[in-house]
């Protein structure tokens, strides 16, 4: 159930930002779309896009008895990538929504579906151009999980930067100073030192070093690809253990509601296992643009 709930979660925001896309068609005709032109002009802008994917695998009797592997695997996974941005003068309103869900079922493994996938986060940045390029901007961003141990490790950053924006295509921030706090808020977690909070506690502040890298192209006809990286270096705690994540998604439009994308997941962070995180997915179903 919590599983079902979690996909639902996902569709749900999805269905409510259609809906409000449609509503806006005429807006967005009239303020220059940031992520799709090249000058950025003063309005609104609104875009991303919503994937559900179904995955089944199979082969019969005789072709495992030769190959082997699994009779049978079934799969859903729900994605959404969506920004929503707003510009006056010299004023900039960044914000960005992902979140992921999926699950599967193995045959094999006799039981229901099991979680491949659990990720949601927020990013608000707001930036105020010094030169032409360049902003000072203030970032705040929250990850976390939607199932079970939610904010469980969950990471809220707060700080001040300065922000490279070229183009509508790419940004990045960097900040000396970036506040983050870690926190472990799951009952079972409590009394388990885990994610660099001592046990006991539910929370942990860290200051640091911090880079955001963003990149939103359409590489071909139908292909578009978006990238978001992130590194941060703790200076109060193990300053060389560099925590990166880095995703990359790239959506095949083949029509208004058929697509594909392919999602490779990049994460590092020595707080939660000394090696590198490796994500990826391949899906083929439902998708819109929003």
């Amino acid at each position: 159930m919590r599983k079902i709930f979690c996909i639902t979660m996902v569709a749900l925001l999805a269905t409510n930002t259609m809906a409000q896309t449609d509503e806006e068609n005429n807006a967005k005709a009239q303020a220059a779309a940031l992520t799709t032109t090249k000058s950025l002009k003063d309005g609104w802008a609104k875009g991303g896009s919503f994937s559900l994917n179904l995955n089944e695998a199979g082969r019969n009797a005789a072709w495992g008895q030769i190959k082997g592997g699994e009779e049978q695997t079934v799969g859903i996974r729900a994605l959404i990538d969506y920004d929503f941005d707003f510009k006056k003068g010299k004023d900039n309103w960044l914000n960005n929504i992902r979140a992921r869900y999926g699950v599967a079922k193995f045959a094999s493994a006799g039981d229901g579906f099991n979680k491949i996938d659990d990720y949601v986060s927020y990013t608000s940045i707001y930036g105020r151009e010094l030169i032409p390029k360049w902003n000072f901007a203030m970032l705040f961003n929250i990850e976390s999980q939607f199932e079970r141990f939610f904010l469980s490790p969950g990471y809220i950053k707060l700080g001040p930067g300065f922000m490279y924006k070229p183009n509508a295509h790419f940004s990045a921030l960097i900040s000396p100073a970036m506040t983050n706090v870690t926190t472990k808020f799951a009952t079972e977690q409590k009394n388990i030192a885990l994610f660099s909070v001592d046990s006991g506690k539910a929370a942990k502040f860290g200051l640091g070093a911090f880079l955001q890298l963003k990149a939103d192209y359409d590489i071909a006809k139908g292909i578009n690809y978006k990238g978001f990286a992130t590194f941060y270096s703790n200076y109060l705690n193990q300053p060389r253990s560099i925590i990166m994540d880095w995703t990359n998604l790239f959506t095949l439009t083949v029509n208004k509601y058929i697509g594909a994308t392919i999602s490779i997941n990049l994460r590092n962070n020595d707080f939660e296992i000394y090696q590198l995180q490796t994500q990826h997915a391949i899906g083929v179903g439902f998708s819109y643009k929003l």
